[in-house]
């Protein structure tokens, strides 16, 4: 951290482009630091006091302190963002009278990547672990898979990526991910990956008949979709194949190898029903269990691939906590008798207005913020189904961003006083249809800022105040 910290003043003086003036000042650095965790977690300590004092003659002290190494790095990235190179002094200059006292508001401040629709290479990861450690952003949640490619090489079951990724080169194997995940904690953030299930799964599942297993996945890539799958591409998990839970574990394993996460994403989202009711196998199971094909029917068998899914999960990693998107299945009629609380965090994708979010709070589920209505970066743009602009225009500018409170959103709900723990932050999402390495970093940044300024320290103003920090933060 303390390396980085020093490759910050380097690359200044490389921005002065001159040979900077010899200087008999000396900056004195003392860290104070009372724990020694190494891994980031989504409980770790953030908090951090910098103190700068100009000494007689030419010795400036910086006294760091902070429970945490993570809360050290903060203190350090403030510092750097305290220093500039001046062109008059042919130098870097520093703030010489500073005190700050720091911590986040909240807890899951973060970026949401889409690596299957387009594959993002990782130099582009690793460029934007950059960004978001510049911004105290601490989340970057890998939306690993989708129906259109399975990019992760998993060693365990490697016919996932041979069927589904979009080409050999573009692949991520356990190595490239543990080396992302070593990169991202040394600089404040951990990496939450996302298996999305049942739905939205096609390329990557579709090799289990040749394998002696059965159908893993139902509907791939059928070309009339409507009323039976989202996509396209369509395809679903098939919840009976009992092979379908075997694969799940393996890969579950694979990912725990690349990252040890502390918190684990299922997905959930976008089940549509069509599939299944099409589909002999799973009607035949429905009736071995007194079901019919009615609506409720197959939530109790969207019910039942939720509580096996999670079994694995718990094989794997223990009892970590789960995130799941919104979907119907956490609406009011029937998230209590699957998504329990207990387990289960709901992350927010429908709009800020959508009354269930209220209802969820009031049934004692947790909450990330990525409502699509102002925290989805890919909107504004033409559509990739179909003609005109796709489905969440207009673009979300910074101001938009930046205004987005979860305090507010909760309050407009009529959730007054929420419970600060089980509000655990946001994120904003990066679809990835129409975005690859190409256009990443102009669809992030600098609106990332904006909601990283908004989640560090929900600040009470609005955007004009934020302006001209968002323009040097540029």
């Amino acid at each position: 951290m303390v390396d980085i910290f020093r490759g910050y003043l380097v690359s200044m003086e490389a921005y002065g482009g001159i040979e900077p003036t010899p200087s008999n000042s000396m900056i004195v650095v003392k860290i104070d630091c009372s724990q020694d965790d190494i891994r980031i977690t989504y409980n770790t300590d953030e908090s951090y006091e910098l103190r700068i004092t100009q000494e007689l003659g030419e010795v400036v002290r910086v006294s760091i302190t902070a429970p945490t190494a993570f809360g050290v790095r903060h203190a350090l990235e403030t510092l750097s963002q305290l220093a500039a190179w001046d062109d008059l002094a042919g130098s870097v200059v520093l703030v010489n009278e500073v005190f700050v006292s720091d911590r986040p508001f909240y807890r899951h401040r973060g970026l949401m990547v889409d690596t299957s629709r387009n594959f993002i290479q990782l130099g582009d990861l690793y460029r934007t672990v950059d960004g978001m450690s510049y911004n105290k952003l601490n989340t970057l949640h890998l939306h690993l898979t989708d129906a259109h490619s399975f990019p992760f090489d998993s060693p365990s079951v490697p016919q996932m990526a041979v069927y589904g990724a979009y080409s050999e080169r573009k692949k991520y194997t356990v190595t490239d991910l543990k080396a992302l995940n070593e990169y991202a904690n040394t600089r404040g953030i951990r990496i939450v990956p996302e298996l999305d299930g049942p739905a939205h799964s096609a390329y990557g599942w579709q090799w289990g008949p040749d394998y002696g297993l059965g159908d893993l996945a139902l509907c791939v890539n059928r070309l009339n979709r409507t009323n039976v799958c989202i996509g396209p591409p369509c395809g679903i998990q098939n919840p009976v194949n009992e092979n379908t839970y075997g694969v799940l574990e393996l890969l579950f394993s694979d990912l725990k190898e690349a990252f040890s996460p502390d918190v684990f994403h299922l997905g959930a989202d976008e089940v549509k029903f069509g599939c299944w009711n099409i589909t002999e196998e799973i009607v035949d199971w429905l009736e071995d269990q007194g079901r019919g094909r009615e609506e409720v029917d197959f939530y109790y068998l969207w019910g039942y691939y939720q509580n096996r899914t999670l079994e694995k999960v718990d094989t794997v990693y223990g009892n970590i906590p789960v995130i799941v998107w919104t979907s119907s299945l956490t609406e009011e009629n029937f998230v209590e008798n699957v998504i329990t609380p207990e387990r289960y965090i709901v992350q927010i994708w429908t709009e800020s207005s959508e009354p269930s979010i209220a209802s969820l709070y009031n049934k004692g589920y947790d909450l990330i913020f990525s409502n699509s209505d102002n925290w989805y970066l890919d909107c504004g743009y033409g559509s990739w189904v179909g003609d005109g602009n796709n489905w969440c225009s207009p673009y979300k500018g910074w101001q938009l961003l930046y205004d987005n409170d979860p305090l507010e959103i909760l309050a407009n709900q009529g959730i007054l006083n929420p419970d600060p723990q089980r509000i655990w932050g946001g994120e904003a999402a990066m679809w990835t249809e129409q975005t690859d390495g190409g256009t990443l970093d102009g669809k992030l940044w600098p609106r990332g800022s904006a909601i990283a300024e908004r989640l560090w320290s929900n600040p009470p103003g609005k955007w004009r105040t934020a302006e001209k920090r968002l323009v040097h933060m540029r």
